[in-house]
């Protein structure tokens, strides 16, 4: 039987993925922390020597940016070294990896959208441990697949959306960055492309070549040239979305502050756009704003 490990099992795109990969009729292996330490190499070996995968999906990962500046020996850990086993033991079964990776890889000083190809240069401890990681998996492996995405958002967990809904029950005015710009992503579509792409492996299609891809949700689904919004746009949209359920939150005030102002420890990028033509020739994804009425009517119902 066809077998995928999926790691990250309580997060954004692990919840996703579970939802959405049940009536495939393979043998899915979901792991957290607590049943698969991805850090821990005697862990890693001994659950691929019992499971022995034929695809492998890193859905784990720190990702709490402001907080890897001073718990880099974390965020390194998980981001780099245990990709680093993941991608050995991939290399000792011949699985296939997919591993998930950020636009902060980039230092966002570009005008245009990034390419697959562009090259790297993180501003922060979160995109480094995340380029490591990357760094490791072309070492050690032929047959892997990163996923370069951004700004996931879900019905699931916490994440910038359910934080402004969190917030929208203060009565305070919200301060959001406006110089950021970025593509905000529905973690179902990530999942999707992940049933997609195992898919066409087992079937040895072909419609996927190994390594990067760059993937984020668009508000135009007829291009995939992705313009990006900012965080103050994005939070816009969110209690636009919102006033259906609650009149009044759509003139809920939101104040636009730089980053400079917003001081957040670690430096972001202020171009954050992927550019998708790459993966749009293969899977399209979503209109983000569609999916954010998704999501806003599943959490106010």
């Amino acid at each position: 039987m066809y077998r995928l490990l999926v790691t990250g099992q309580k997060g954004q795109i692990g919840q996703a993925i579970r939802d959405r990969i049940q009536d495939q009729g393979w043998d899915v292996l979901f792991t957290d922390i607590d049943t698969l330490d991805i850090t821990n190499a005697k862990q890693v070996q001994s659950v691929f020597k019992r499971f022995k995968p034929d695809v492998v999906v890193n859905a784990s990962g720190y990702t709490d940016v402001d907080k890897a500046e001073y718990d880099t020996a974390a965020a390194e850990s998980i981001n780099a070294y245990g990709v680093y086993l993941l991608a050995i033991q991939c290399h000792n079964l011949g699985a296939l990896f997919i591993h998930f990776s950020t636009e902060y890889i980039f230092s966002g000083h570009g005008r245009r959208a990034y390419l697959e190809d562009d090259t790297p240069t993180p501003l922060n401890v979160y995109g480094r441990t995340k380029l490591q990681g990357e760094q490791y998996i072309k070492t050690y492996l032929s047959r892997y697949i990163i996923i370069r995405t951004s700004w996931v958002f879900s019905e699931y967990g916490q994440n910038f959306v359910t934080t402004m809904l969190s917030l929208s029950r203060e009565t305070a005015p919200i301060r959001v960055v406006n110089d950021q710009i970025g593509c905000p992503t529905y973690a179902g579509d990530l999942a999707n492309l992940v049933v997609d792409i195992a898919k066409d492996y087992h079937a040895e299609t072909g419609r996927y070549r190994f390594g990067d891809y760059n993937f984020c949700s668009d508000s135009d689904s007829d291009s995939d040239k992705n313009s990006g919004v900012s965080w103050f746009d994005f939070a816009y949209a969110v209690f636009e979305e919102l006033d259906k359920y609650k009149p009044g939150e759509q003139g809920r005030r939101l104040i636009g502050v730089t980053s400079e102002e917003y001081a957040s420890i670690a430096t972001r990028p202020k171009n954050g756009i992927l550019d998708c033509h790459k993966i749009s020739l293969i899977f399209r994804p979503s209109d983000w704003r569609c999916k954010l009425r998704h999501v806003i009517a599943i959490t106010m119902t």
